[in-house]
């Protein structure tokens, strides 16, 4: 069972369990983001991981920063890693953001941001 996560945030990689953060940043809060609709980022305490059975009605968002999920507390013991460009499926409760797990594995979507015909489009930038 998943314990703790790390995220991306600011090009660096925090760890964060249900109790805050475990890394030794000192800029790291313990908060993850959360899209919303209109394309902004909301920032709340990680709560922990929670079964979708037990969502009855719930509001789930996307969870973009996520890395990996990990095993232990300290969030050393990576077990499952997310694919770059992806989004976690969380939920919003009691003031606090929680990853669902669906059978005790995360959902997890592609953004749309990677290049899916394989090609090189950067010269497209300089037109």
């Amino acid at each position: 069972m998943y314990r703790s996560i790390q995220v991306y945030s600011s090009y660096r990689i925090d760890r964060i369990n249900e109790h805050g953060s475990v890394s030794l940043s000192d800029k790291c809060d313990g908060k993850i983001s959360a899209l919303l609709k209109g394309g902004s980022t909301q920032s709340a305490p990680f709560g922990g991981f929670i079964e979708v059975a037990n969502l009855v009605g719930l509001q789930r968002v996307k969870l973009p920063n996520i890395h990996m999920l990990c095993e232990d507390d300290q969030g050393e013991k990576p077990s499952y890693q997310i694919p770059k460009n992806h989004y976690v499926v969380g939920t919003y409760l009691e003031q606090k953001l929680f990853i669902t797990l669906e059978n005790g594995e995360p959902k997890h979507f592609s953004d749309g941001k990677e290049d899916l015909d394989g090609k090189n489009n950067v010269v497209s930038l300089f037109n």
